[in-house]
């Protein structure tokens, strides 16, 4: 699984990936409120080389073995462990993720949401959160992109 093209990781991140930002009070920044976007791909476990090959091509990112111990048992059986792909670190999200995928373009609803985070990428780097009036534009943002993304994107 080593070679995979650019356009096959667009392709297969329209159906599994998820562009999201994580925010919450928090004390130690400057307005008492953290932005954290991220980006990751969640699959079953045997599909692990998938994850390994979209985190060689964009050279950034970790992955993670999932394997909730309220599945052990009866749930076992239907459940199997999971391995997620996830990239959180800022300077890795606005210079790898956000470019690529303005490169190698999503389709359908998936690229709205991408559009969303993109903006708030940018909005960021702007240093747009630093300010009253920025973080609000940013808050705004971040409700529409989990919107979209809690009806199924």
């Amino acid at each position: 699984m080593k070679n995979i093209s650019p356009e096959n990781i667009s392709g297969f991140v329209v159906g599994e990936g998820c562009f999201y930002v994580e925010c919450g009070n928090d004390k130690k920044y400057k307005l008492g409120y953290r932005i954290r976007p991220a980006f990751c791909i969640e699959l079953r476990h045997d599909d692990r080389d998938v994850l390994e090959a979209v985190r060689s091509h964009l050279g950034c990112g970790n992955i993670y073995d999932l394997d909730f111990g309220r599945y052990k048992g009866y749930e076992q059986k239907k459940w199997k462990p999971h391995v997620k792909y996830r990239v959180s670190n800022f300077g890795d999200i606005s210079k790898k993720v956000v470019p690529f995928f303005k490169r190698y373009s999503l389709f359908g609803k998936k690229r709205v949401s991408f559009e969303l985070f993109s903006q708030i990428v940018e909005l960021m780097k702007q240093q747009a959160h630093l300010d009253e009036s920025g973080l609000q534009k940013i808050i705004s943002l971040v409700n529409e992109l989990k919107t979209l993304n809690k009806k199924g994107l």
